[in-house]
C-alpha cells in the first residue's frame, strides 16, 4: 500500500509538470511568396566579402590601361647642365645645355599592355559568377539546414503527441482499476522523455532560423525552395558521363586567369629590358667674353646591349605561375567531378533506401496497431506497446528525413554543377 501511494505521488507531480508543458510555445517556420531563392542569393551576393576586391581589380585595370595609352614607355626626364670658367681662367667661357629624354616603346610592348587590360577586364564577369555561385551555396545550406530542423521538430512533436494520447489511455485504465499505478508512472516518464527530445529540436530550429535571419535579413523562407535536378534522368544511370561543364564558374574564372597569365608571360619578355631613349636638346655656348654665343640643337638615341640575361628571371617566373595555374585548374576540375560523381551515387542510394523505408513504415505501423489492440485487451504489457511505438516512430522519421535529404541532395548536385540561384 505504501509503494502504491509513492507511485501516486510521483504520478501527481508529473501531472502538474505536464499541465505546464501542454501550453509550451512552439516555433513556426514561416514561408512567404515574396521571398525567392534569387532574392536571397542577391542579398548574400551584395554583402559577400570577396565582392569588395572588384574595386581593387578595376583600379588595376584602369592603371594598366593608362600606362598602355601613354606616348612613352617610361617617365620622361629633363636635364639641364651649365659650365663656366669663373673659378679658373675667368675668360668668360659659358656653356648651357638642356635635353629631354623620352623612353620609347619596344616593338609589341604597348600592344601587350593593352591586351593585358582586356584580359583583366574579362576576368571580372567570371569572378562575379563565381561569387554568385558561392552565395547560392550559402542560401542552399541555410535553407536546407532550417528545413531539416523543422522536419526533426515536427517528428518530435508528433511522437510526443502520440505518447500523450497513449498516456491518456493508460490513465483511463488506471482509474478503472485495470492497470496498476506503476503503468501510469511509466507512461508519464515516456511522455516526459519525448517532450525533452521535442525541446531539443525546438532549440535546434530556433538556432537555424537565427542563422538564416542573420545571413539573409529575412524571417520567412521562400515558399518555393525545392529545385529541379539540372541533369537528365538518363545520365543518372551513367555517373561517368555526368561530367562538369567547362563553363562552371569555378573553372571559368581559372580559364580567364590562365588567359591573363599567358598575356603576362608574353609581356614578361619586356621586363628587365631597357627601352631605347630618344633625347632632344639645345646647347648655348661661347669660349670667351669677346665671342658671340653659339646655339645648336642636338638629337640622339640610346640602345641597350646584351640585356637578354636580365629578362630571363621575369620570363621564368611568369612561366612557373602559368604552369601552377594550369595544374590548379586540372585539380579543381578533378575535384568537382569527384564531388558530382559521389553525390549522384548518394542520390541513387537514397532512392533505394527510400523504397525500403516505405515498406518498413507500413510494416511497423501495422505492428504498432496490433500491439496497441493487444494492450487494450490486456494481452501484453505497456513496455511492449512503447517498444512497438518507438519502432513505428523511427521508421516514419527515417522515411521523412530521407525524403528531405534527397531534395537537399538535388540542390547540392545543382551547386556542384555550377548552377547559381
Amino acid at each position: 500500500m505504501l509503494v502504491q501511494n509513492k507511485f501516486l505521488v510521483l504520478y501527481s507531480m508529473l501531472g502538474l509538470l505536464f499541465a505546464d508543458i501542454n501550453v509550451a510555445e512552439t516555433i513556426q517556420l514561416e514561408r512567404s511568396p515574396t521571398v525567392t531563392l534569387s532574392s536571397l542569393t542577391q542579398y548574400v551576393y551584395k554583402h559577400h566579402p570577396s565582392l569588395h576586391t572588384e574595386q581593387a581589380q578595376q583600379q588595376q585595370i584602369d592603371a594598366n590601361t593608362a600606362l598602355a595609352t601613354t606616348p612613352f614607355a617610361n617617365v620622361s626626364s629633363v636635364s639641364v647642365n651649365h659650365q663656366n670658367d669663373v673659378i679658373g681662367s675667368h675668360d668668360g667661357l659659358q656653356e648651357w645645355e638642356a635635353s629631354v629624354g623620352m623612353p620609347l616603346w619596344l616593338p609589341g610592348q604597348k600592344q601587350q599592355q593593352l591586351l593585358l587590360s582586356d584580359k583583366l577586364s574579362a576576368e571580372l564577369p567570371a569572378y562575379k559568377q563565381q561569387i554568385r555561385l558561392q552565395a547560392s551555396a550559402t542560401i542552399r545550406e541555410l535553407i536546407w539546414h532550417a528545413v531539416l530542423a523543422e522536419t526533426a521538430d515536427k517528428q518530435a512533436l508528433q511522437a510526443w503527441n502520440t505518447a500523450q494520447n497513449l498516456e491518456q489511455d493508460v490513465d483511463s485504465k488506471v482509474a478503472a482499476g485495470e492497470l496498476a499505478a506503476a503503468e501510469s508512472l511509466l507512461a508519464s516518464s515516456h511522455t516526459l522523455e519525448l517532450y525533452s527530445q521535442y525541446l531539443l529540436t525546438q532549440a535546434a530550429l530556433a538556432h537555424a532560423l537565427k542563422q538564416y535571419h542573420h545571413r539573409t535579413g529575412e524571417q520567412a523562407l521562400p515558399q518555393d525552395y525545392e529545385e529541379v535536378l539540372s541533369i537528365q534522368q538518363d545520365r543518372l544511370q551513367h555517373h561517368s558521363s555526368a561530367i562538369i561543364d567547362p563553363q562552371h564558374p569555378d573553372l571559368k574564372v581559372l580559364d580567364q586567369h590562365i588567359a591573363t597569365l599567358h598575356t603576362k608571360q608574353d609581356l614578361a619578355r619586356f621586363e628587365g629590358a631597357v627601352n631605347p631613349e630618344l633625347s632632344l636638346g639645345i646647347r648655348r655656348e661661347r669660349g670667351s667674353d669677346d665671342e658671340n654665343y653659339n646655339n645648336s640643337v642636338g638629337i640622339g638615341i640610346s640602345f641597350a646591349l646584351g640585356n637578354d640575361v636580365y629578362r630571363r628571371p621575369a620570363i621564368a617566373l611568369a612561366a612557373k605561375e602559368l604552369a601552377d595555374a594550369e595544374v590548379t585548374r586540372q585539380q579543381v576540375e578533378h575535384e568537382l567531378n569527384a564531388v558530382l560523381f559521389s553525390q549522384l551515387h548518394d542520390l541513387a542510394s537514397k532512392q533505394q533506401q527510400l523504397d525500403l523505408e516505405n515498406q518498413r513504415v507500413e510494416t511497423s505501423r501495422q505492428y504498432f496497431s496490433l500491439q496497441q489492440r493487444a494492450f487494450e485487451l490486456g494481452e501484453i504489457d505497456l513496455v511492449s506497446v512503447l517498444h512497438s511505438q518507438s519502432i513505428a516512430n523511427k521508421a516514419q522519421n527515417r522515411k521523412l528525413r530521407l525524403q528531405i535529404e534527397m531534395k537537399q541532395l538535388i540542390a547540392q548536385i545543382n551547386q556542384a554543377r555550377g548552377v547559381a540561384l
